[in-house]
């Protein structure tokens, strides 16, 4: 009976640490340009941003009055796991945007790799087109300022956080 038991854990250890494997993914370094477009690689609705995250990662559904139409009701969903959230709005025709969020662990993958707690220069090589500094913060956008990323790093040269906001009218 022992043994039986012994083995079973055995192949159970074996089978988990193969799936944990294969979830793991190589992210590729992007352009500035590709990162600001789509920095989760998903579409940016809510029903993609379900699936792309963690199990762990929650959602609050908020409801807004539309600014434009007060008999309007739009919707703000916030995904979130202790500190880290990520807002996605949307309207009461059913457009959905990604708003911003604050992110300080690893349940919100993007699409090259970029995480808090991974060190300067792994930062700067998961992109093609930027120029490596020694700044406490990195701030990327777009030319015409629709969406701004600003990832700050700690003395020791680790990424402590990733704030994002974009703009919608």
């Amino acid at each position: 009976m022992r043994r039986i038991i012994a083995i079973s854990l055995l192949l159970f250890a074996f089978s988990a640490c193969k799936t944990q494997k294969e979830s793991i993914k190589e992210s590729q370094p992007v352009s500035v340009k590709q990162f600001l477009e789509k920095p989760f690689g998903v579409d940016e609705t809510v029903s993609s941003f379900k699936k792309h995250f963690d199990r762990s990662v929650k959602v609050k559904r908020m409801i807004r009055r539309n600014k434009f139409d007060a008999q309007k009701v739009d919707t703000i969903f916030q995904f979130y796991h202790r500190k880290s959230e990520v807002f996605i709005y949307k309207t009461y025709f059913n457009r959905e945007m990604l708003l911003g969020g604050v992110i300080y662990d690893t349940k919100f993958p993007f699409i090259n790799g970029v995480k808090p707690g991974i060190k300067r220069e792994a930062f700067f090589k998961s992109f093609n087109d930027l120029t490596s500094n020694n700044k406490d913060s990195v701030i990327i956008s777009n030319k015409n300022s629709t969406r701004e990323f600003t990832f700050v790093f700690d003395s020791k040269g680790v990424l402590k956080k990733i704030s994002f906001s974009s703009y919608v009218d």
